[in-house]
C-alpha cells in the first residue's frame, strides 16, 4: 500500500528548523521566551497550511496547552515583526518564515484547494521593477507581497 502524503504537514526535520530559527532570533532580540510563544511558534511550524489565529488557538488547546485569543494575536505581531512569519491575505492566517533572509523578495503560492503555501525567492529586480512602475505613478512602496493562488503540486496530480 502506498504511503500517504499530507504536503500541509512539515517534516520533523522543518519542524526543529523553525523552532531553532525562532527562539534564536527572538532571544538575539532581548524576547523571553515563555511557554505561549513556544505554543504559537510550534503550532506555526508543524504545517505549511496558512492558520488563522483562531485555528492556532484551538491547536494549542487540543494539545492540552492554555492560550487566549488575544495572546496568540499578540505573538503573531511580534513573529510578523520580526520576520519569523508571514500574514497570507488570500487566506487570512499566518505561516511560518522558513525561507532565509538573504534569499531577498519572496511570493507565495497558495494552494486553494488544500490550502498549503510554499514561499519562493524572487529575484531582487522582480521588486525593482514593480517597485519602478509603482513609483512612476507617484506611489511610494512601503512593502510588498505577492501571492500567486493556484493549484500545488500535490493537488495537481490528485486530480
Amino acid at each position: 500500500m502506498a504511503e500517504s502524503f499530507d504536503c500541509n504537514l512539515a517534516t520533523p526535520a522543518q519542524k526543529r528548523e523553525f523552532e531553532e530559527k525562532a527562539l534564536g532570533e527572538l532571544k538575539a532580540r532581548g524576547y523571553r521566551m515563555t511557554m505561549t510563544r513556544l505554543q504559537v511558534i510550534r503550532a506555526l511550524g508543524e504545517t505549511h497550511r496558512a492558520l488563522s489565529p483562531y485555528e492556532i488557538h484551538d491547536r494549542i488547546v487540543q494539545a492540552g496547552g492554555r492560550i487566549d485569543v488575544v495572546s496568540v494575536y499578540r505573538i503573531l505581531a511580534t513573529l510578523e515583526e520580526t520576520g519569523l512569519a508571514h500574514h497570507v491575505a488570500s487566506v487570512n492566517g499566518y505561516i511560518p518564515c522558513r525561507a532565509s533572509k538573504a534569499h531577498g523578495f519572496q511570493q507565495r503560492l497558495v494552494c486553494r484547494r488544500c490550502g498549503c503555501v510554499t514561499e519562493v525567492a524572487l529575484p531582487q529586480t522582480c521588486l525593482e521593477t514593480l517597485e519602478g512602475g509603482a513609483e512612476s505613478l507617484g506611489f511610494q512602496v512601503e512593502t510588498a507581497r505577492l501571492e500567486l493562488i493556484g493549484l500545488c503540486g500535490h493537488c495537481v496530480g490528485a486530480s
